[in-house]
């Protein structure tokens, strides 16, 4: 099987394994038509993890199509950068959940995807890119040359050694926390820095960093 299945609480996780892209897609279809099947997928939110393989827009669009004859929706990608700015692109071409656009919310009021995080539990690899329009939290490390963009706070438990930017629709009340603070690039909201050249290696301390007085500062994580 080239194609696998796990339930979380982000939503439903799906890792595309290798093969000819038309194989994949008829697999993934075979599965989601499963009639023992069809009421587990039937609604489910999708994180889609693509690994090595790059996947162009016209493929995205055909999954996305595929979701939607079971009332599924792809909220998140994790791959390589060719799929992530093809994700970006449908994304883009496509109206906004009529859940946020009207703004609805759940008895605490707050819209529903304000409150959806997504669990990575992995090293994050140079040249890989995970967006999401929630909370992104990272158990392992982010290296160097990979990206994490998500709409709420980034924490990474572990080294964020890449480029990350929190609250990437413009929320400046977004942080970014690591066990390890060494981003090559570090934006929050619209404000962007990067860690000083002059860090040294041992004696890490966790940190967080967030916005105060129209600037990125970097303080130590405590209680």
């Amino acid at each position: 099987m080239t194609i696998s299945f796990k339930g979380t609480r982000e939503g439903l996780l799906i890792t595309l394994g290798e093969g000819v892209w038309h194989d994949v897609l008829n697999e993934l279809a075979a599965q989601l038509n499963r009639p023992s099947a069809q009421s587990f997928f039937k609604g489910a939110r999708v994180i889609l993890e693509t690994g090595a393989r790059p996947i162009a827009v016209t493929e995205l669009e055909e999954l996305i199509a595929l979701f939607a004859q079971h009332e599924m929706t792809l909220t998140s990608v994790m791959g390589e950068r060719q799929t992530q700015e093809a994700f970006d692109q449908v994304q883009a071409s496509l109206p906004p959940p009529e859940s946020l656009t009207r703004g609805n919310a759940d008895e605490t009021g707050v819209p529903p995807d304000a409150t959806t995080a997504l669990l990575v539990h992995r090293t994050v690899r140079s040249g890989q890119v995970i967006r999401h329009a929630g909370t992104v939290v990272v158990i392992g490390d982010v290296n160097p040359g990979a990206e994490v963009i998500a709409e709420g706070d980034v924490i990474v438990w572990g080294k964020l050694r890449g480029v990350v930017h929190a609250g990437a629709s413009g929320n400046e009340n977004a942080i970014v926390g690591a066990l390890v603070l060494t981003p090559t690039q570090l934006r929050i909201g619209g404000y962007i820095a990067r860690a000083p050249d002059d860090r040294r290696s041992g004696n890490w301390v966790a940190e967080i960093a967030r916005v105060r007085g129209e600037q990125i500062i970097v303080e130590l994580w405590s209680a």
